[in-house]
């Protein structure tokens, strides 16, 4: 069961000796944190399972900011910690992402032919000149499809809540590690620059975000008998690669010699909140995340035998960046209410929002869409009934998508999302071992979205062959250049939804 609120032993009664020694605690637990605020974080490890999906198998998994009652607090708000039981917590979750993307028929005209290698253009001085973007002929692009299927992801939860100064200062930790594979990350383009790899769509919210492992650690105090404070960090890492390549025959080059200096840097993106209880039935919370995402760099240093290279260089150099799972900044807020009964029981109501500052996306290629994304406000509502040992849960979700109608060249695919879980705690002994159950079910739906391109958008879908391309050999104009042709993987449009079905169980022993 959740420790009393307010914490026990803290008296109603606010003395200044006592709020003294309070601040002073609070403060020096707050020094272990603080550090977290100094270290840069445009590089930090992101956590879109736990944004995405809550508290994966606890009680409260849409409001935990607010209703939270175990480990996951250290990351939500861990201002709570000071109200969760001591304890070490371990679960399983499984999760089934059936997400679809079915995409429109190209209708004819529409294909790049293989006249293409032979094309040129004039720039508006008449000076001759490749086609700044080369496509290759459709018919040698890989099937056109969408790069989402189902997939059964499994995580497993490690939780830790232990008072280090009474009420005062109390640690939480947290870490949710994916079992199939330790760390997703895919990297693909949202334009027509994607039909030299998959030539295809996927969600951009979904999919391998799923897939990476979160660490969180959280520090929560009391300071007065109505206020809380927490902080805390989310671990990370970034990566940077550097990759010497010699080519001995630019003719063969299945034929190289390559090394690779690969660095991994640990960083850290912080988190706080804070809780005040004005009453025994009424909480408020605020918490605030800072933005974070995976970023992998990297350098490839080219050598060719027998290259005259420029003044100054002994190799060719090309530069590349990835980032994966962007989370941005995101502020939290909400309130509930406890209305207990005469015979122990109580029941339990809150609701919490969220605002996401969404229109900061970097994406997978490493740019801001040309779009901006919007901003968006999130809502849940969250409901519990506790009795004799054991409490029911319920929360309700809805996510609006940030992504704006894509209409233009970029393909970005995402939906709103709505979303419902319930789930069991109850008191077991096992050998005389006194533990705490909890069982939870969860469901979203991606509310099925029709995208369709229009040429009057703000960055239209590129014509691949220009309409005054060149035969660079004889100087004649194309007919198979007249009109729209493209490869972009998400013209002329399409359609998409998907489900998002989950079950957890976990136990908790006391310390």
């Amino acid at each position: 069961m959740n420790a009393p609120w307010p914490p026990p032993g803290l008296p109603r009664r606010f003395a200044p000796r006592l709020a003294r020694w309070v601040t002073t605690a609070s403060l020096a637990c707050a020094g272990i944190v603080a550090p977290a605020g100094l270290v840069p974080i445009d590089t930090v490890r992101a956590n879109p399972a736990l944004e995405t999906l809550g508290g994966l198998g606890t009680s409260h998994p849409f409001t935990a900011r607010l209703m939270g009652t175990g480990a996951e607090t250290a990351y939500f708000n861990p201002a709570l910690l000071p109200y969760v039981d001591e304890g070490f917590s371990i679960g399983f979750f499984l999760l089934s992402d059936q997400l679809d993307v079915s995409l429109a028929p190209r209708p004819a005209g529409a294909d790049v032919t293989d006249a293409i290698y032979k094309a040129w253009q004039k720039d508006a001085e008449g000076v001759q000149h490749p086609l700044s973007f080369r496509p290759l002929p459709t018919a040698t692009l890989g099937e056109r499809d969408s790069r989402d299927e189902g997939k059964m992801r499994s995580y497993i939860n490690v939780g830790f809540v232990k008072r280090i100064i009474k009420e005062r200062c109390v640690v939480g930790l947290m870490a949710v590690l994916p079992t199939s594979t330790f760390q997703e990350q895919t990297s693909r383009f949202a334009d027509e620059r994607e039909q030299f790899f998959s030539n295809g769509l996927a969600h951009e919210l979904y999919g391998d975000r799923l897939g990476m492992m979160t660490v969180t650690l959280g520090f929560g105090g009391v300071i007065t008998d109505w206020l809380s404070w927490g902080a805390g960090f989310t671990l990370g890492l970034s990566t940077s690669t550097v990759n010497p390549v010699y080519v001995p025959d630019a003719a063969n080059q299945r034929e190289i010699l390559i090394t690779t200096d690969t660095g991994v840097d640990t960083t850290f993106a912080p988190h706080f909140s804070v809780t005040v209880t004005p009453s025994d039935r009424v909480r408020l919370a605020a918490t605030l995340h800072t933005a974070s995402k995976s970023e992998t760099r990297g350098t490839n240093r080219l050598k060719f035998w027998n290259y005259k290279y420029e003044e100054g260089e002994d190799a060719i150099v090309q530069t590349f960046k990835f980032v994966n799972g962007y989370e941005p900044l995101t502020i939290g807020s909400g309130a509930s209410l406890r209305f207990p009964n005469a015979d122990g029981s109580a029941w339990a109501v809150g609701t919490e929002l969220r605002w996401r500052a969404w229109s900061d996306y970097v994406d997978r290629s490493g740019k801001h869409p040309d779009v901006a994304w919007s901003d968006t406000v999130s809502a849940s509502l969250g409901g519990r009934y506790e009795s004799a040992g054991t409490s029911v849960h319920v929360d309700l979700g809805w996510t609006p998508s940030p992504v704006p109608n894509q209409g233009g060249a970029e393909n970005y695919v995402d939906e709103d999302r709505i979303g419902v879980s319930a789930g069991l705690e109850t008191d077991l002994d096992l050998l005389g071992v006194k533990l705490r159950g909890a069982i939870g079910l969860q469901v979203h739906r991606l509310i099925p979205r029709q995208t369709k391109k229009s040429d009057t958008a703000a960055f239209p879908v590129r014509d691949e062959f220009p309409d005054d391309a060149f035969d660079v050999f004889t100087g004649e104009s194309f007919p198979d250049a007249v009109g729209l042709q493209t490869n972009n993987p998400g013209w002329p449009g399409w359609s998409s939804s998907g489900w998002l079905l989950g079950a957890g169980v976990s136990v908790k022993v006391g310390l």
